[in-house]
């Protein structure tokens, strides 16, 4: 026997379903590849992007860190020229001491007296000198013992030799002082 359908359009109306969900469901499949498609590659744009902007900024890190250790070279190198400068100005405020010291030399000296010797050598200074008067090698402890210049005058040695009389003397000189 023979099977009818006596209901093609039942049939027609399925097919037509079939169709029209396996289209639906081929366009989701689309649309979903295609909106995955998009976001992978928004993705490769922002990590690219953000590739690049790691790239510039260690760049710029390491700029600035040798701009860094530039200026650290050239503060410590600052620093070692204030230094220098500074020993230059206290060695210059020495030698002007020691110039005063060397001025007023002719100024201390009875006239009838000289110097033999002296010598200026850190803080400390020594002189001797000769004269043919003892007075004299007196007026000379005193105004050297008067003179603003010098501290904690010591006698070292003090003689006479038939019509000289020689004295040496040892002192400090003072390091702040001003006229």
């Amino acid at each position: 026997m023979y099977q009818v359908n006596f209901l093609p359009w039942r049939q027609q109306k399925m097919a037509a379903k079939k169709r029209y969900c396996v289209v639906l469901c081929l366009f989701q499949s689309f649309f979903v590849i295609v909106c995955m498609i998009y976001f992978a590659a928004q993705q490769q744009l922002e990590l690219r992007q953000r590739q690049i902007t790691k790239t510039q900024l260690t760049q710029q890190v390491t700029h600035n860190q040798h701009h860094i250790q530039l200026v650290t070279e050239k503060q410590i190198q600052l620093t070692k020229w204030q230094r220098y400068q500074e020993s230059l100005a206290r060695q210059a405020q020495r030698n002007s001491l020691r110039l005063s010291i060397l001025h007023k030399l002719p100024e201390l000296t009875p006239p009838k007296s000289w110097l033999a010797y002296f010598s200026l050598t850190d803080k400390h200074f020594e002189i001797a000198a000769r004269s043919y008067d003892p007075h004299d090698i007196h007026q000379l402890i005193t105004r050297l013992e008067n003179s603003p210049l010098l501290q904690k005058i010591q006698l070292i040695k003090m003689e006479r030799s038939e019509k000289i009389n020689y004295l040496h003397l040892s002192a400090n000189y003072l390091e702040g002082t001003d006229e």
